[in-house]
Order: structure tokens, then C-alpha cells, then sequence
């Protein structure tokens, strides 16, 4: 039963991301669709805005074309002759016109009137290129019908020589004339636009599919990954072969951040071991000498006595040193900064431990420099140093060797550690600073402490502002760094 309901999950949760796909592809088309249309309308009202003034410049050349050869003719006899004027009417530059010529009498000497044939022609090409909708010309003028406000007349006086000869009066139907020639080419421009839009939205189409599969399938694999690691699977890696940065750069995130939980559950799981083997230790012992009193197996002699006392106070120390990293962790710790003698400091708390030193047969060198100041908390950097100098003692065998120096430049100082101690494995200095983190799981309590002196010290360090850093090679000891400002405020 429970396999058909996650066979029914997965269908619909397959069914989801089909359905977001298409969303995609939809959404991608539609943005292109209407970008297209956009980009081909303004085209279109462009382009014809300049035919416009195209076909008005040519009207214009035409007039003036016409004039001109009424001026021509007349200058040939200086008169207006029987045969000029046939010339006139034999020039297909009148065609498209109603032309008048009058003397300077008013007398008509000449007359020519468009032919309806033309008028059908003119206005067939007008209807076609749209120009009775682009100019609201009304439906009415069609073919003979056309209504005189959209024909236009206009006087010229004849000049010849200097001297006004007489006036011509030309009519035609505006705005302007189309001719065939005209006409084929706004249709080009039209059909040019059309088969560009056409063209481009099926490019569209198929570059949205092809993004769209690009773009969803690493993201689609993003999110299972996603999915997994929420349900827990954290060996769960995204691998795409994709070239968008973005992409690129979360599929690194995601991870990442598998990875850090894996370190995090494994921190958590490795801490909860410890605490356990650090609590289980002293109980232990308590547990076993209360019970051999209890049962009259052992008499409550003073020695047996002090032992529960100690294992006591170990457990109170440790659950004190616990409540105290959690009171730094939140800020709670207060840091009562005055300007210290760090030299002096070193030299006092290096005395007070010569004596652990020498007993387990450890030299202990310093190389300080004099009379370095520093404003900090006097209490918290001996409490820094000794955790590390103790953390030095424990793990420095017999015949080793433990130098602290101190250093200092025009902003910061540097107090180093330094120890030819059994060292520390690659793989586990970054966890060394982990609360109760031991590189070796096995190794035996005989070292002694609870394993967060190190995790209080980093903390302190930080609290100033300062950093802390490790270099440490597996049998050949360790280096660490303290490094702190000089004018901490």
C-alpha cells in the first residue's frame, strides 16, 4: 500500500514539474510573441511615416515638374500656341491632375481632367495599402463616389522671362498620389514585416524549447537533490553540464551545503559520543565505589572517599566549562578592557606552569619580546594561553619541546605556540576547534581534560577581534597563532 502511494507522489510530483516546464515554455513564447509584435507595429507605423513623407516629396516634384513645362512650352513661341499646348496634353506628367491654364484675362486657354478610369486606379491603390484607415478617409469614398473635401487645388502664376505670363490651376485627390511603382513597394515593406514576424516567432518557439530544456532540466535536477537532502540523503550530489554561471554557481551551493550537513551530522553525532564518554567516565567510577560501600564489600575510608570527591568535582568543572562556552557563544561574556603589559603577562604565566613542564620532563622556551602593550582583557588572554600551553603539556611527550614567542607590528600582535608534540592530521584541523573533538576516537582518557579548552580559547580570541590559526603536521608537532589588535576598543 505505502509503495502504491509513493509510485502516486512521484507520478504527480513528475506531472508538477511538466507542468512548471510547460509554464516556461509558455511564459517564454508569450514575452517573444508580444515583443515581436511590439517591434513589428512600430516598424510598420515607422517605415510608412516615412513613405508618407516620401510620397509628399514626390507630389511636390511633380507639381513642380508640371510647371515647368508649362513654362518651357511657352517660352518656345512666347505665346500660348495651338501646338505647346498639345504638348502639354500629350505629357504623361498630367495625368494624375486636373490642370486649368488661364491668361491674365481669366480666360481658360487650356484644360485637362483626370479620367475616371484614373480616379478607380488611385483609389484601389489607396484602399490596398491601407491608407483609408491609416488616414481616416471615410468608407464613403470608394471608386466614383469620392468626396470633394479630399480634393485639393492649388494656383500657380507663369513666369516667364521675368514676366507673368498667365496662371495654371491644378486638382488631384490627396494626401498624395500612388502610383503602381509605389504601391509594389509599401506591399514589399508589408509583406517584408509579416515574413520577418512570422520568422522570428518560430525562432522564438524553438529557442524557447531549447532554453527552457537548458534552463529547467539543471534546475529540475536541482530541486530532487534539494528534495533529498531534505529527506536526509545528504551523499546526494547535483551534477550538471551546464555553462550559465548562475546555474553553475547553485548546483555548487547546494552542494556545499550537502556537504556541510554531512559535517554537521557527523560533528553532532561524533559530539554526542563525547559528552557521553566524558559524563560516562566519572559515573562510572562513582557508581562502582558507591555500590561496593553500599553492599559492605569496601569500607568508606577517607582515600575512597576523596576519589568520589574529585570525580565529583570533574563533573562539575565540566558541566561549569560548558555553561561557560554557551555564555560566549551568546554574548553573554563581559570583557573588561584596559591597556596590559602582554610581555609581562607571558613571562608570569609561563612561570606558573614551568614547574607541569619540568615534571613531565618538557622544555619550556620563550622568545618574547619587551614591554609589548596591548588594551585587552588581562583574564581572558591568560585564560587563551594557558589552554593552549595546557593543550601543548598534554600532547607533547617526554623529551619534546614546547617555544612561546611573541611578536609584534604596528597594528596587531603575535603570541606562537609552538610544540613538538605527536601533531594533529590534516583532515582534522578544522574541527579542532569543534567542542569535545578528538582527532583519535580511541584514544584513551589518560591525557585528561574534556576536550573544549581549545573551543574556549578560539572564542575568547574572537571576542577581541582577533583570529587564531593552526599549522600542524601529523608526528612532528604544532603551531598556533594568536593574532590580536593592539588598540582593541
Amino acid at each position: 500500500m505505502l509503495q502504491y502511494m509513493e509510485s502516486d507522489i512521484n507520478f504527480w510530483r513528475i506531472k508538477d514539474v511538466s507542468k512548471d516546464k510547460n509554464k516556461i515554455n509558455i511564459n517564454y513564447f508569450r514575452s517573444n510573441f508580444f515583443s515581436i509584435l511590439v517591434v513589428s507595429i512600430v516598424t510598420n507605423i515607422t517605415l510608412f511615416k516615412k513613405f508618407d513623407v516620401y510620397m509628399k516629396d514626390e507630389l511636390t516634384n511633380r507639381v513642380n515638374e508640371i510647371i515647368k513645362l508649362i513654362e518651357y512650352t511657352y517660352s518656345i513661341d512666347n505665346a500660348w500656341t495651338e501646338k505647346n499646348l498639345n504638348n502639354i496634353s500629350k505629357s504623361p506628367l498630367i495625368n494624375d491632375f486636373d490642370i486649368v491654364i488661364k491668361d491674365l484675362d481669366g480666360s481658360i486657354i487650356f484644360a485637362h481632367y483626370m479620367e475616371s478610369d484614373i480616379l478607380k486606379i488611385h483609389n484601389e491603390m489607396m484602399r490596398q495599402m491601407g491608407y483609408h484607415m491609416m488616414h481616416k478617409i471615410d468608407k464613403s469614398m470608394m471608386w466614383g463616389s469620392i468626396k470633394r473635401k479630399n480634393y485639393v487645388t492649388k494656383s500657380f502664376i507663369i513666369e516667364v522671362n521675368g514676366r507673368d505670363v498667365g496662371i495654371v490651376e491644378l486638382g488631384y485627390y490627396g494626401p498624395f498620389l500612388v502610383s503602381e511603382r509605389e504601391l509594389e513597394f509599401a506591399r514589399g515593406i508589408n509583406n517584408s514585416i509579416i515574413y520577418a514576424a512570422i520568422i522570428s516567432l518560430f525562432i522564438a518557439f524553438i529557442l524557447g524549447i531549447y532554453s527552457s530544456k537548458i534552463i529547467s532540466k539543471p534546475i529540475l535536477k536541482i530541486t530532487r537533490v534539494a528534495n533529498e537532502i531534505r529527506r536526509g540523503n545528504l551523499d546526494t550530489k547535483v551534477l550538471i553540464s551546464n555553462n550559465i554561471t548562475e546555474l553553475k554557481e547553485l548546483s555548487k551551493s547546494i552542494n556545499h551545503l550537502a556537504e556541510s550537513l554531512k559535517e554537521q551530522q557527523e560533528l553532532r553525532k561524533r559530539l554526542t559520543a563525547d559528552i557521553s564518554h566524558e559524563l560516562r567516565t566519572p559515573l562510572t567510577i562513582l557508581q562502582s565505589h558507591i555500590e561496593a560501600i553500599s553492599d559492605g564489600i569496601w569500607e568508606p575510608t577517607q582515600e575512597r572517599l576523596d576519589i568520589c570527591k574529585n570525580e565529583v568535582i570533574r563533573l562539575i568543572k565540566l558541566v561549569e566549562q560548558l555553561k561557560y562556552l554557551t555564555d560566549i557563544e551568546k554574548h553573554r561574556i563581559t570583557l573588561e578592557v584596559k591597556k596590559i603589559n602582554l610581555s609581562k603577562l607571558l613571562n608570569e604565566i609561563i612561570d606558573s606552569l614551568e614547574y607541569q613542564f619540568q615534571n613531565k620532563n618538557i622544555k619550556l622556551k620563550r622568545f618574547l619580546k619587551e614591554n609589548v602593550f596591548i588594551n585587552a582583557d588581562k583574564d581572558k588572554v591568560s585564560q587563551i594561553i594557558i589552554n593552549i600551553l595546557s593543550n601543548a603539556l598534554k600532547f607533547t611527550n617526554p623529551g619534546g619541546q614546547v617555544d612561546v614567542a611573541l611578536e609584534e607590528n604596528e597594528e596587531k600582535v603575535n603570541i606562537i605556540i609552538k610544540d613538538t608534540g605527536i601533531g594533529i592530521p590534516k583532515k582534522d584541523i578544522p574541527y579542532i576547534f569543534e567542542r569535545f573533538y578528538r582527532s583519535d576516537k580511541s584514544r584513551s582518557r589518560k591525557t585528561g581534560g574534556a576536550g573544549i579548552g581549545l573551543t574556549i580559547a578560539k572564542m575568547l580570541v574572537e571576542a577581541h577581534n582577533g583570529k587564531i590559526e593552526v599549522e600542524s603536521e601529523l608526528g612532528k608537532g604544532s603551531k598556533f597563532t594568536v593574532i590580536l589588535n593592539k588598540d582593541f576598543r
